[in-house]
């Protein structure tokens, strides 16, 4: 269910960004407008509840008490929606008709200053035929209700499981991981209108990122869903720089070097823009006609960051090789004279990683252990030493991962420690398997004081010639 909640806050956000560049009757607009209803009847027969709402409230999505992480960090353009209007959130119910939507999206896209009070705000929403679609009343400053009752929010990650581990290293975040996905959102779509897209902007972004973040609180977008392809697009560039930045740290670049990382990371797949929509978006797998296409993005996202004046070799680097192969196969076809570079070879393994761990619309994400099982068993793909710092980093069992202890306690690993196999973790159930309550839930790090250990390395699927590749690539790190 929390997952269904999460989806749609992320459509809202993502049709008043469509909204923005095409107009009312556009395929993409409708098609959100229709899925959005679609998913909000399944959501509400389910839940047996006649409306579907949501708070908004210190630039942060809320529901019960909690903030949502994901559709916080994706759905920027609605909450500053919900700030021009100066409510505290949106309340939908059934007949909810795609004119509806449409109406929805077309006053968020358009409204950009604040109007006087709430009651203006409800004026302007009969005005535009919002019938079906009503405003909360505002907070108040120490995040009371206007109509009383209480809204304290403790980070949830839309997935029904709380997060209560990243509540201290979330919070000076959440408006550099926004900035992020705007910043990514509005170059992706400058990509489809006149090309002039805001590379200062994006290296802003990357500055920010690298001077506010830590080891242990880069990769907030794990806990990211994404219901539509264009969400997914988005957040998988924000990821990735994300994880650029922690593996140029863990290699021990300067800082101004991260921060080049993750200015990469943001527009590595710029070119993607350039590629049509039935190729870029389709579900299945490519033929080799549309493989070809989609094979053309490194050099169509290098071309556009040069028209607009890009000249940093690592973001160019980057972009224009991030589908390179360490034993020089992928692509596009490297001249004879080209030298290969680490910046690439770094955003080639979070690319891949990021792909294969990520939720993508109408697909599971892969498991972390299972990603690197896959790029492991690839050994001519990817730069060993970049790959090694990505394990080293993320730990073998990487945060969020459920694990069995020596003495049979279940535990979540709550961040990567000093050594790959010696992670944090917070015990969630006890030996007999009986769940601990969240005050009772001790976190542990895994180390030769602890006495404790993950019950079984073969638990993640790796044996005989992959295990011993797996272990030697930690062990020459």
């Amino acid at each position: 269910m929390e997952q269904r909640f999460s989806d749609l806050i992320i459509l809202l956000a993502s049709g008043i960004n469509q909204r923005r560049m095409y107009f009312d009757n556009h395929p993409k607009v409708q098609s959100i407008s229709r899925d959005f209803i679609e998913k909000l009847r399944i959501m509400l027969n389910e839940s047996g509840t006649e409306e579907f709402s949501f708070g908004v409230f210190g630039s942060k999505f809320i529901r019960e008490g909690k903030y949502l992480v994901g559709p916080s960090i994706a759905g920027r353009s609605l909450i500053e929606f919900a700030e021009h209007l100066g409510c505290g959130g949106f309340i939908f119910r059934l007949p909810l008709a795609p004119v509806d939507l449409v109406a929805f999206f077309r006053l968020g896209a358009e409204l950009k200053d604040n109007v006087d009070n709430i009651e203006s705000a409800r004026v302007t929403f009969a005005g535009a035929g919002l019938s079906h679609i009503s405003l909360c009343e505002p907070f108040t400053e120490d995040g009371q209700e206007r109509t009383g009752g209480s809204h304290e929010a403790t980070p949830a990650d839309g997935t029904g499981g709380e997060v209560d581990f990243m509540a201290a290293d979330f919070a000076p975040l959440l408006r550099v991981y926004q900035s992020l996905y705007e910043t990514v959102a509005t170059n992706t779509l400058a990509l489809r209108g006149d090309n002039r897209i805001d590379l200062d902007q994006a290296r802003t972004c990357g500055e920010e990122l690298v001077a506010v973040s830590d080891r242990g609180a880069l990769d907030v977008m794990q806990f990211m869903r994404y219901p539509d392809f264009d969400s997914y697009t988005i957040g998988h560039s924000v990821r990735v720089a994300a994880l650029g930045a922690l593996l140029a740290r863990q290699l021990g670049w300067s800082p101004e070097l991260q921060s080049e990382i993750a200015t990469a990371g943001l527009l590595h797949d710029l070119g993607k823009g350039k590629v049509p929509d039935e190729i870029l978006f389709k579900p299945g797998r490519l033929d080799d006609d549309e493989r070809r296409v989609m094979e053309t993005h490194p050099v169509l996202g290098a071309r556009v960051l040069l028209a607009n004046g890009e000249n940093s070799p690592i973001v160019l680097a980057a972009t224009w090789g991030h589908h390179l192969r360490n034993d020089q196969g992928g692509y596009p076809a490297m001249p004879a004279w080209f030298i290969h570079s680490s910046a690439a070879a770094l955003i080639h393994v979070c690319d891949v990683f990021e792909a294969l761990t990520a939720s993508r619309p109408y697909k599971n994400p892969m498991s972390q252990r299972q990603a690197y099982e896959i790029m492991l068993a690839d050994a001519g793909s990817f730069d060993p030493h970049m790959l090694a710092a990505l394990v080293r980093v993320l730990g073998l069992f990487p945060p969020g991962s459920e694990v069995m202890l020596s003495d049979f306690r279940r535990a979540v690993v709550v961040a990567a420690g000093a050594e790959p196999r010696q992670p944090l973790v917070r015990v969630t159930h006890d030996a007999a398997g009986l769940p601990l309550t969240r005050s009772l839930q001790p976190a542990l790090r895994l180390d030769q004081e602890s006495g404790l250990e993950i019950a079984d390395f073969v638990r993640i699927g790796l044996d005989g010639e992959e295990r011993s590749h797996f272990e030697a690539v930690i062990e020459t790190a």
